[in-house]
């Protein structure tokens, strides 16, 4: 639902076609949002059916011709409805961090490979998100110009910068945690057995006493 009203956004200033609203997907939105072109072409579909996009064809004499879309009446009172609105509490769905959760069922140097491997996917992503920055920083200041969406512009990639430090910094932190609390892994390869009260025989993985990991995990949890 939210993908049609990132792309009347777009539209409210400016027309665009599909693989201009894609290319703006893949820059500056994609610190908060990703799409792809199978998604967008037929939602644009779906805001002309609505009459809150309009189309026309633009001939090109060395390209095929293109297919420009701009918002209507409808379509800006539809965006600035949705604006106005409360914003809903976010659903927070990251597949790292599920997997992350159940990783006691690995070896513990898979867990932290894993880690590992992930933060290298967030250092790249913060380089991305710098580089923008900065680039868009420099046209700006070449062309002398400010607009609202700019300054928005900025302020969504300052927290996009934000956020993948702070990932990277869990990442770091929860590698070291792993590290220390290693022999845990071991430990949950001992299975102990004991019978309950009615003769019922129950196993167990052995573990650890919070003592052992208090320090460890004072450091993890509450240094700054």
């Amino acid at each position: 639902m939210s993908l049609r009203y990132g792309i009347l956004g777009m539209l409210s200033k400016w027309e665009a076609t599909g693989y201009d609203i894609k290319k703006e997907f893949d820059e500056v939105m994609s610190v908060f949002w990703h799409s792809h072109l199978s998604q967008i072409y037929p939602e644009l579909n779906k805001l002309e059916e609505k009459e809150w996009v309009k189309s026309r064809i633009v001939k090109q004499t060395d390209k095929p011709d293109k297919k420009v879309y701009s918002i209507t009446e409808n379509g800006k009172e539809a965006l600035v409805r949705w604006l106005m609105k409360p914003p809903e509490a976010p659903k927070v769905k990251d597949p790292f961090l599920m997997q992350t959760f159940f990783k006691d069922n690995v070896p513990v140097n898979e867990a932290i490979f894993h880690l590992q491997a992930h933060m290298k996917q967030r250092e790249e992503r913060l380089d991305k998100i710098k580089y923008l920055l900065e680039s868009r920083w420099k046209d700006i200041k070449q062309r002398d110009v400010m607009k609202p969406r700019i300054v928005l512009s900025f302020a969504v990639l300052k927290r996009g910068l934000e956020s993948e430090m702070n990932y990277i910094k869990w990442c770091e932190e929860t590698v070291q945690l792993l590290e220390d609390c290693a022999f845990l892994w071991e430990k949950n390869e001992e299975k102990q057995q004991y019978y309950t009260k009615d003769d019922e025989l129950v196993e167990y993985t052995a573990s650890a006493s919070y003592q052992d990991l208090e320090t460890v995990f004072e450091d993890y949890l509450f240094k700054d």
